[in-house]
């Protein structure tokens, strides 16, 4: 069970990380994450990616965001959020989400497991799994790619 505080400041990190999506803005984004930072997405070679800075962050950031404008994402609707507090200083977020585009047409579904440390600048993901990426690329019309 998560505290208030820690809610409330989980609610803070997640507005504004999605207010960066929602401005497709890749600083944005990245600011939203310490390093290094670990990064499973599903894909048909499942590896961990480790993220040594923001400008290794901002290369995927810019291709997830790239797909996104192609098949026309202009807004998210949540469909599930939970919030465990480990530590004062750690969380966990389990986000389902779908994106949408005109006129609120569903375009995929997305979830995923956030770690979040709290820092200075609020709560910063430290590490993300995932199932984004088969799902976009299948609504983009495109091969599912390994992750190498």
């Amino acid at each position: 069970m998560a505290t208030q505080d820690t809610v409330s400041d989980v609610m803070e990190f997640l507005a504004s990380y999605s207010k960066a999506f929602e401005a497709y803005d890749t600083k944005a984004i990245v600011d939203h994450y310490v390093f290094p930072c670990t990064i499973i997405g599903d894909a048909e070679t499942l590896a961990p990616l480790t993220y040594k800075g923001a400008e290794q962050l901002s290369v995927g950031v810019d291709y997830i965001l790239s797909l996104h404008r192609e098949i026309g994402v202009t807004s998210t609707r949540r469909m599930l959020l939970e919030i465990t507090e480990l530590s004062p200083r750690l969380a966990g977020m389990m986000l389902r989400s779908q994106f949408r585009g005109e006129h609120g047409k569903p375009l995929y579904d997305f979830q995923g497991f956030y770690s979040l440390l709290r820092t200075e600048a609020g709560y910063r993901i430290a590490g993300i799994s995932h199932n984004q990426l088969p799902r976009l690329l299948a609504c983009a019309g495109r091969p599912s790619l390994p992750i190498s």
